[in-house]
């Protein structure tokens, strides 16, 4: 009897330890877990932590006048003759502002750093898509890129320096010979143009003349087309004949 009473405890003390149903397991292991930094929370674009943050990065990167990073864009980089490339495209930039311009609009964000946050942003987005600014910027961020390039390299060993070295002189060959091929096109293609010019003006020229020509046959057209009674008016035959033989007076 006490045994029997000792394994009813046990089972009960057993089942007490287990899930009391599936949908408790199911419910415990659906809710998102999240991070201990918070950073689950600063992914939220309505979260005034994000906000906060855009706005210091911001202000920040207007500072230092490093519109690239005040866009989260890509930096500039160099190309393998030393000119300034950059990846982004115009849709890019667009994009970047509208993402960021939610956090800092004025109209959406209270806080007084807002307003020059979105001003600064403004800014640097126009002139990341004005073509000429753009490359007056890219231009001065040419010795930066160049620098971040040589920091990158230095870390290589000397047989990746030395492989690296050799890919970029092949690089740059292919750059300037496919340069020579683009400048010996564009040439061709303003000759090209340069005679279609020409060609479009001698042909106005030949038509000028033509329509002056036209002018002095309808002019002579209209001479042949005089009256033949004022014709006769004006002959000296037809006077003469009319006055008939002088007359003698004695």
């Amino acid at each position: 009897m006490a045994n029997r009473s000792f394994e009813r405890a046990f089972n009960r003390a057993a089942v007490g330890s287990l899930p009391t149903s599936t949908n408790d397991k199911t419910a415990s292991s659906s809710k998102p877990s999240i991070p201990p930094d918070g950073t689950a929370e600063l992914s939220d674009p309505s979260h005034p932590g994000q906000a906060a943050a855009t706005i210091s990065k911001i202000m920040r990167a207007d500072k230092d006048q490093d519109l690239f990073s005040m866009l989260e864009l890509p930096l500039p980089e160099v190309d393998d003759l030393g000119r300034p490339v950059w990846s982004c495209s115009a849709a890019d930039v667009s994009r970047a502002f509208r993402r960021l311009s939610v956090l800092v609009h004025p109209d959406k964000n209270p806080e007084p750093e807002a307003r020059p946050a979105f001003e600064a942003l403004s800014s640097a987005h126009r002139q990341l898509r004005d073509p000429g600014l753009l490359e007056e910027i890219l231009n001065k961020e040419v010795d930066r890129a160049k620098d971040r390039r040589d920091a990158a390299e230095a870390n290589a060993t000397p047989d990746e320096r030395i492989a690296m070295n050799a890919a970029h002189r092949e690089r740059a060959k292919e750059l300037r010979q496919k340069e020579g091929q683009n400048f010996q096109a564009e040439i061709l293609r303003q000759l090209k143009e340069k005679q279609n010019r020409a060609k479009r003006r001698r042909q106005a020229q030949v038509q000028s003349r033509h329509a002056d020509f036209g002018d002095d046959s309808n002019s002579e057209q209209e001479d042949t087309d005089v009256p033949a009674a004022h014709q006769s008016a004006v002959n000296p035959r037809h006077l003469a004949s009319k006055r008939g033989r002088p007359k003698l007076i004695f």
